[in-house]
C-alpha cells in the first residue's frame, strides 16, 4: 500500500482548478494533515480506489465541491458552506475521530461510516443514498434532521452506535414500496439507552420524495390517562407523501421504563386524543406494538383502556326522541371541552379540530366505583373524561363514534356512571354497569325511571333524561339560575343559560327554568 501525505498547505485551488486524487490500478492511502479549504470554483475529486485520510477539519466553501469515489476518512470535521444540499459523491465518508465530530451543512452522502466512541454531531439536514454503518459511536441529530434515500440501508444498532433523536429533528427514511425498516434510535438522557422502532409497511403507495419521521423521548408522556402501569418513554412518528397504507409498528424499550407492573403494559396512541389500545406489551423481549396502523401519531406503554357505551338525554334540546344539535350547526360548540371551571376543574386535553357530525354538546362522565349505589360518592371516583353526546343519546369518545375510553384504570368493584352537563342536573346509574360479549361496560339511563339513581330526573316521553335549568352546575335549580338567565338574555351564543339549546337565550329558556324551579339533583356528594 502506498502512504503518502498531502497539501502541507492549506489547500486552495482557485479559478475552478480541479484536484483529482485517482488510482485504478492498487489501492492508495494519503494523509492530509493540515486543515484543508475547498475554495469557491474547486472541484476535489477522491478516485475510485484512493483513500484520502484528513487528519484536521475539511470545509468545502460556498460554490467549491467534493466529490468522493472512493473512501475519505475524517479524524475532524466536515463543514459544507454551500447554502443547498450538495452531493459529495459516490463514495464512502467516515468519520472516525477520537474527538467529537461535527457534520455542517446540508449534505447528501451516498455511504456514511461512524467510528468515533466520542460521538457525531449533525448541524444541517444530512441524507445518505447508500449505506449507513453505524460501527461505533452515537450520532446526535438535535434540530436537523437524517434522512435515508429509498435504496439506503442501516447496519450495526446498539447502545454503543445508534442515532440519538431526542431533540426536534428526525430519522427520517423514504420508501421505495412496501417494506420493512427498523429505525436505530436511541437517547443519551442520562444513562444511554437504546430504543430502536420497526416500521413494516404491507401496503401503500409510496411516490418519491416520502418518509417516515422518528423522535423520541425518555420520559413519561404527559397526560393523566397515562398512570398506574406504563413506561417512561414515547415515541412520534410522522410521514409525508405516503397515502393509503397499511403498517405494524413495533417498539422496543428498556426494562428500567417500566412503573408498574410491565404484565399489564399495553401499546396505546397517547396523542392526538382519543387514545387508541394494541397489543400486550411482550415482556419478554420488552416490545410494544401496534398493528394495522393507517395514520402516524405518539406511541408509548400505558394500561389497556376500559371502554364504556352509556345512552343519555337532555331535556333542554329533546324532541320526539331525538335531541336537535342546532349548537353544532351554528358552529357554537366549542373545540376544546369545556368543563375546566368551577364547579367541574376538570383539567383534561379533550380537543378536536371540527366537532363530528351528530354532536348535541359536551358532556363529563365520571366513574365511581363502589358496592352500591349510595356509596358512590366523590372519594370513590376512579375517572372523568370529557366525551360527546349525539341527538339519539350515545356518549361517544371525541371521534365522535368510538364508545368513550378510559385508561389506566383496574375496577374491583361495582362502577357507577355519572353523566355531568353544563346547564343539566347530573345523573348517575341506579344500578351498577355491565360488560358485554367484548368486554366493554354498558348502561343506559334513558330506559326507565329506576335507571337513574335518586331524584334530578325528568319523564320525556317514554324515555328519561337530565333536567334543564341547571345553569351554575350547584346540583339545585333555584333564583342563581334565573338571575345568570336574566343576565344572559337575548345573548346569542354558546350560553350556559341556553337551556334548550337554540344558540339564543330567550324566554322559552326561563319557561323551562320556572318548569324545574326547585328540582335536586342526588348525584352522592
Amino acid at each position: 500500500m502506498k502512504i503518502s501525505t498531502l497539501f502541507s498547505q492549506k489547500l486552495k485551488v482557485v479559478s475552478r482548478g480541479i484536484l483529482l486524487i485517482t488510482f485504478f490500478t492498487y489501492p492508495s492511502f494519503y494523509i492530509i494533515t493540515q486543515a484543508q479549504t475547498i475554495t469557491s470554483g474547486t472541484h476535489v475529486v477522491v478516485g475510485t480506489g484512493a483513500v484520502v485520510s484528513s487528519n484536521n477539519t475539511l470545509s468545502v466553501q460556498s460554490g467549491g465541491t467534493l466529490d468522493v469515489q472512493g473512501t475519505l476518512i475524517l479524524k475532524q470535521n466536515l463543514v459544507n458552506q454551500n447554502s443547498s444540499a450538495t452531493t459529495l459523491g459516490s463514495g464512502l465518508i467516515e468519520l472516525s475521530g477520537s474527538s467529537p465530530q461535527t457534520i455542517s451543512g446540508q449534505n447528501i452522502i451516498q455511504d456514511l461510516r461512524i467510528n468515533n466512541a466520542s460521538g457525531i454531531t449533525i448541524s444541517g439536514d444530512t441524507r445518505v443514498n447508500g449505506i449507513l454503518k453505524l460501527k461505533s459511536g452515537v450520532i446526535s441529530v438535535g434540530s436537523n434532521n437524517l434522512f435515508l434515500g429509498p435504496a439506503a440501508s442501516d447496519s450495526g444498532g446498539s447502545v454503543a452506535s445508534m442515532v440519538d433523536v431526542t431533540g426536534t429533528g428526525q430519522f427520517r427514511k423514504e420508501f421505495a414500496s412496501a417494506s420493512s425498516f427498523t429505525y436505530p434510535v436511541g437517547d443519551q438522557t442520562g444513562t444511554p439507552e437504546y430504543s430502536p422502532v420497526t416500521l413494516n409497511f404491507t401496503s401503500g403507495t409510496f411516490p418519491a420524495g416520502n418518509y417516515v419521521g422518528v423522535t423520541l423521548t425518555d420520559a413519561k408522556f404527559n397526560n393523566d390517562s397515562i398512570s398506574g402501569n406504563y413506561i417512561t418513554r414515547y415515541w412520534t412518528l410522522s410521514q409525508f407523501g405516503i397515502s393509503g397504507f397499511n403498517c405494524n409498528a413495533t417498539f422496543n424499550y428498556l426494562p428500567a421504563d417500566v412503573v408498574g407492573t410491565e404484565g399489564s403494559i399495553y401499546c396505546v396512541k397517547a396523542s392526538p386524543l382519543p387514545f387508541v389500545t394494541y397489543s400486550i406489551a411482550n415482556t419478554g423481549t420488552h416490545t410494544l406494538t401496534a398493528n394495522g396502523l393507517s395514520s402516524f401519531n405518539t406511541y408509548t406503554g400505558g394500561k389497556g383502556g376500559l371502554d364504556i357505551g352509556l345512552t343519555a338525554f337532555l331535556e333542554g334540546p329533546y324532541n320526539a326522541g331525538t335531541m336537535n344539535t342546532t349548537l353544532n350547526s351554528g358552529g357554537l360548540i366549542p373545540l376544546t371541552q369545556p368543563y375546566n371551571t368551577s364547579p367541574w376543574n376538570y383539567a383534561g386535553p379533550e380537543t378536536v379540530a371540527s366537532i363530528p357530525t351528530g354532536v348535541v354538546d359536551w358532556v363529563l362522565v365520571e366513574l365511581r366505583q363502589a358496592t352500591t349505589n349510595a356509596g358512590a360518592t366523590s372519594a370513590t371516583t376512579l375517572k372523568r373524561r370529557a366525551a360527546f353526546i349525539k341527538n339519539d343519546g350515545t356518549i361517544v369518545d371525541i371521534n365522535g363514534t368510538d364508545p368513550l375510553r378510559f385508561y389506566s384504570i383496574v375496577p374491583t368493584s361495582n362502577l357507577y356512571p355519572i353523566i355531568w352537563h353544563r346547564n343539566h342536573l347530573a345523573i348517575m346509574a341506579n344500578t351498577a354497569a355491565t360488560q358485554d360479549a367484548s368486554g366493554k361496560y354498558v348502561y343506559d339511563l334513558s330506559s326507565g325511571t329506576n335507571q337513574i339513581y335518586g331524584t334530578g330526573k325528568i319523564q320525556l316521553g317514554s324515555l328519561w333524561g337530565m333536567v334543564a335549568g341547571n345553569s351554575d352546575g350547584s346540583g339545585f335549580i333555584n333564583n342563581d339560575d334565573l338571575l345568570l338567565w336574566q343576565s344572559n338574555f337575548s345573548q346569542s351564543n354558546y350560553n350556559k343559560a341556553d337551556f334548550d339549546f337554540t344558540g339564543f337565550v330567550n324566554n322559552d329558556d326561563l319557561l323551562k327554568w320556572q318548569q324545574n324551579f326547585s328540582k335536586l339533583s342526588t348525584v352522592p356528594n
